[in-house]
């Protein structure tokens, strides 16, 4: 059975965002999540139960054989650094395709985002 945000308390939420966020450590989220378990749950288990199992929901791999995906480094056109990107196109171009920009969340490219940037690319972006 998949949880939902509704089968956690509220301040078991709050130490997960500053957990992902890094304003926490894992050791310091097990710990004050622990007040809030119940039965023979522990902190470290409501840990794995918030986390995302990205491997699970992949819909395409890396590696389908009908796009061709990379990462890029773009730089910034005033000297200011770079950005990773991940470039996903269709295997077989024929002619000008749409182009979608993918702004992942606060979070930083993760395997979501760029699962999501491979179903673009096979849906002709």
């Amino acid at each position: 059975m998949r949880l939902t945000v509704n089968d956690f308390h509220p301040e078991v939420l709050k130490l997960f965002d500053q957990y992902v966020h890094a304003r926490i450590s894992r050791s310091e989220f097990v710990e004050g999540a622990a007040q809030y378990t119940k039965g023979n749950e522990t902190g470290a288990s409501l840990l794995e139960s918030l986390s995302p199992k990205f491997a699970e929901n992949r819909r395409v791999q890396p590696d389908d054989p009908r796009i061709h995906a990379s990462f890029v480094k773009v730089d910034s056109p005033n000297g200011h650094g770079w950005v990773r990107g991940y470039l996903v196109k269709p295997a077989n171009i024929q002619g000008k395709l749409p182009g979608i920009l993918v702004v992942h969340e606060n979070r930083g490219l993760n395997p979501h985002i760029e699962d999501i940037a491979r179903r673009l690319a096979l849906d002709g972006f």
